[in-house]
């Protein structure tokens, strides 16, 4: 991988401080992360009782993959049904002649 194409950036999540190394294209991503994160961690907050950040972090990061996984699962029920109409889709395209 190109070295010229890498970054150094601090991310903040829960007053720590993160360094780490990525791809420039990628920054907005790692900000935008951090902002959910941080926000997540608000409204946790706010909403359950905690001896520990930690306890309240592991939270967020189940709530997280749970939704990732229910997302998934919804793009491939998506995509199961989509290929079928895609392929009816070309089937008709490939009967029309183009002058």
């Amino acid at each position: 991988m190109n070295r010229d194409n890498r970054i150094t950036i601090k991310l903040t999540v829960d007053q720590r401080v993160f360094e780490i190394d990525i791809n420039k294209e990628g920054e907005f991503y790692y900000r935008e992360a951090e902002r959910i994160i941080n926000e997540s961690f608000t409204q946790f907050a706010k909403r359950w009782t905690y001896n520990d950040h930690q306890d309240l972090l592991s939270k967020i990061l189940i709530d997280f993959v749970v939704r990732w996984i229910e997302n998934e699962e919804r793009l491939n029920a998506f995509e199961e049904d989509l290929i079928p109409k895609m392929e009816a889709l070309k089937a008709l395209t490939d009967t029309i002649e183009v002058d």
